[in-house]
């Protein structure tokens, strides 16, 4: 099961490791509210749910909305309004894993025609890519517990 506070928190951290120095992450998650129409306990709340993968699928729009925002605001699309995996790299240079991790995810959804689940479908990708390579290095820990 996933948290949506663990996919809203992940999205954060993204943004807030690549956003340009002159911009400051709390005004662009308080603008980025402001436009969905979310209020701060709204997202509060949200992130306290447990949902599975389906539910969050299913997330009220104005939420996959605040993803587009942050991710629009903090300049992370390109000119079509999809992830620019080279802009992301030049603010915070990738790991292979990363960056193809990204592009597996672009090839997967830069189809969407909606900009609001784009970038929702987007970051559950990545959230699913991080969890399985992070089910993999803890795998090869307890391997190499194993092996001294």
């Amino acid at each position: 099961m996933l948290h949506v506070s663990i996919v809203i928190s992940l999205l954060l951290v993204a943004l807030t490791e690549s956003l340009p120095t002159a911009l400051d992450e709390s005004d662009l998650m308080n603008e980025c509210l402001y436009f969905s129409h979310i209020t701060v306990e709204e997202l509060q709340a949200q992130m306290n749910i447990s949902s599975s993968e389906e539910d969050l699928e299913n997330l009220d729009r104005k939420y996959k909305c605040f993803a587009h925002c942050l991710v629009a605001r903090a300049n992370l699309l390109d000119s079509r309004g999809r992830v620019d995996v080279v802009k992301i790299d030049e603010l915070e240079p990738l790991t292979d894993e990363h960056r193809q991790a990204l592009e597996n995810c672009k090839r997967a959804h830069d189809d969407e025609p909606d900009n609001c689940e784009y970038a929702f479908s987007m970051f559950l990708c990545l959230s699913d890519y991080l969890e399985a390579s992070d089910e993999v290095d803890e795998e090869q820990e307890k391997d190499n517990d194993l092996n001294e």
